[in-house]
């Protein structure tokens, strides 16, 4: 299968040479999959660093131009934040680090911007992006199967095959938060193999978030099935009923070990885990109080808190295990006004979209991506009560796909709209199965 995987990233970076965009979907499958990991002899090549030269030569080499819309200058101050923090940092070296690692994000973000042009270009990555959650979910469970797990609170644990999976905990969000996605592709208006695909997805990343034992995850997911039974509440009230049903049948076949997993939550005085994040919390203020301007730096938080802040003893080099906890002690006040600045501005331009786009023609992927980026947005941040998932990737694409679409010319009503999948002969959720000089006039020319 990594075999396989190697193959795509090859075709894409070879036709990333006259179409930039395809190197860009090579640069999500390389993030995603991480051969490097997988292939030890690969590290030293980094692949993630060199298809970026590569894709921003062609970007550039193609006349395209860096589009900087309100969404994106607040993910830059956000980065300036990081930045601005390194002088005053705990340990300065392993801020820079960091942030020159982060910067890879930043350039990642301002290619999705500058070359999601089009409907279909959009829809062609974000079926990527579901394909790529897939494979995530399928090798982590296999390795569950083979054996190769973890065993730790008691219970065997899927994690990821590579850091993009993770631990068992980063694994579980990492699949909950991509599922408002799945859902997108299962809505009226995409067609039948894609509904199938994004179903296969969804139903595979369920399995292997139940042998992850994540309770975070567990909770997030419930949680996210709320959110789209509310979210369109007169169309899926329907749905309750069915979900009151399957909820104790689901439990019913959920191995033991991870039910005692999730029971422990009535009881977490007694869990040492949960005791040593609320003085890893503690921790937390404490950095943020000897620096409440700019914290100590990113990627300091652990070695923070096991040499100085700690509040009791003996110390413990212990994560923040809170997104809140871990922004204001890393980043301070900055780091406070531009993430949830960039957070504000994300809202906002989800929900001018939303209004742009209600009663006018266009594919259901960009017309509805919206409301799906604000649950995947809130799913991360509800699982940010456990997880110090501030760097995460998925924050910062979710917002480059929004600003791109917020780039586009809506379609309207006389106009002809992308085509509907059901016309096309190749499957849609093949990305690029649609050339850019067969789209129609709507998205040659009023898409720019």
């Amino acid at each position: 299968m990594v075999v396989v995987v190697v193959l795509v990233i090859a075709f894409l970076a070879v036709r990333g040479i006259s179409k930039p965009y395809f190197g860009l979907l090579g640069l999500l499958v390389v993030y995603i999959v991480e051969p490097g990991e997988v292939y030890p002899v690969l590290a030293p090549l980094h692949l993630e660093r060199m298809l970026a030269v590569f894709v921003i030569a062609s970007f550039f080499f193609h006349g395209n131009r860096l589009k900087f819309p309100t969404v994106t200058r607040w993910f830059l101050a956000f980065y300036g934040a990081m930045l601005v923090s390194i002088p005053l940092a705990y340990w300065p070296g392993n801020s820079i680090a960091f942030c020159i690692q982060f910067g890879e994000i930043v350039v990642f973000h301002l290619l999705i911007v500058g070359l999601l042009t089009t409907q279909e270009r959009i829809r062609g990555f974000l079926l990527t992006w579901v394909g790529l959650m897939g494979w995530l979910a399928g090798t982590s469970l296999v390795l569950y199967f083979m054996g190769v797990r973890i065993f730790t609170m008691g219970i065997d644990r899927a994690e990821g095959m590579t850091s993009s999976g993770g631990d068992p905990n980063s694994l579980g969000i990492t699949l909950v938060s991509a599922m408002p996605l799945e859902f997108l592709f299962m809505l009226k208006g995409n067609g039948k193999w894609t509904k199938i695909f994004a179903m296969g997805v969804f139903v595979l990343s369920i399995f292997t978030l139940v042998s992850t034992g994540s309770r975070t995850s567990a909770f997030a997911f419930i949680f996210f099935l709320m959110l789209v039974v509310f979210a369109d509440w007169k169309k899926r009230l329907k749905f309750i009923p069915i979900l009151i049903v399957l909820a104790p049948l689901i439990w019913i076949v959920i191995p033991q070990q991870y039910k005692a997993r999730y029971e422990t939550v009535d009881n977490l005085k007694d869990d040492d885990s949960y005791q040593n994040r609320i003085l890893s919390w503690k921790g937390g203020v404490q950095m943020f109080l000897s620096n409440p301007l700019t914290g100590v730096g990113p990627d300091n938080y652990t070695d923070a808190n096991g040499e100085k802040y700690w509040p009791e003893k003996p110390r413990h080099w212990l994560n923040a295990h809170n997104l809140f906890f871990k922004l204001i002690g890393e980043l301070g006040m900055v780091g406070v006004i531009t993430f949830f600045g960039y957070l504000t501005i994300l809202f906002r331009a989800n929900a001018k979209i939303l209004r742009e786009w209600r009663n006018r023609a266009g594919d259901i992927a960009s017309r509805k991506y919206p409301l799906y980026c604000n649950i995947a947005l809130v799913i991360l941040l509800f699982g940010g009560y456990s997880g110090h998932n501030l760097y995460r990737n998925t924050w910062y694409i979710l917002g480059a796909i929004t600003a791109a679409i917020g780039l586009l010319k809506p379609v309207e009503d006389n106009e002809n709209p992308v085509r509907e999948e059901s016309k096309r002969s190749i499957p849609s959720w093949i990305p690029g199965a649609v050339d850019d000089a067969e789209l129609q006039p709507a998205d040659t020319h009023g898409w720019r």
